[in-house]
């Protein structure tokens, strides 16, 4: 800056020290007396080149050990959607027909979830089907007993309805 207060075209200094990070790159917390120093991670690998075009592939276990001691699992997702869980179905019968089996519905269309995240496709399908079966069972249910409901509602009061006119 000049006397003016006008910057001038000379670069400002360069200050070394830590805010300097090409110059010293940070390594860490320092050691700690009565612990042993710390070891670094790793290296990491590279994840594979992506290819054009997805191919779907089957379900698989691929099992590789990167660090001696240290195996990783890699799990592959079922190919295909995942089938129905009828949740909504269960819940509606949980909430207006009949809660025991309603409960059992809800149950089941969780299991599909839980087993097709595990890569389980069959036992999801077979979860599916006992969600549906359970769900329309206690849909059945609840309609007959609302049926009988209505029906016993309906003889109840023309019996009272009788028996108060023939005192007359």
């Amino acid at each position: 800056m000049t006397d003016q207060g006008v910057a001038s075209n000379a670069n400002p200094p360069v200050y070394p020290g830590p805010l300097d990070a090409k110059a010293n790159p940070p390594q860490g917390y320092p050691p700690q007396q009565g612990y042993p120093p710390q070891q670094g991670y790793p290296p990491q690998q590279a994840y594979p080149a992506q290819q054009v075009g997805f191919q779907p592939q089957a379900a698989t276990v691929v099992t590789a050990t990167p660090v001696p001691g240290q195996p990783v699992i890699v799990r592959t997702a079922a190919v295909g959607a995942q089938p129905n869980d009828f949740l909504a179905l269960a819940i509606i019968v949980t909430i207006f027909c009949c809660l025991p089996l309603g409960i059992v519905g809800i149950l089941k269309s969780m299991e599909v979830r839980s087993k097709w995240a595990a890569g389980d496709a069959a036992g999801a399908q077979q979860a599916s089907q006992e969600a549906k079966k359970w769900s329309l069972i206690g849909l059945i249910v609840g309609i007959v007993a609302e049926v009988i409901g209505v029906i016993i509602v309906i003889v109840y009061y023309v019996a009272i309805a009788s028996s108060v006119y023939s005192y007359y």
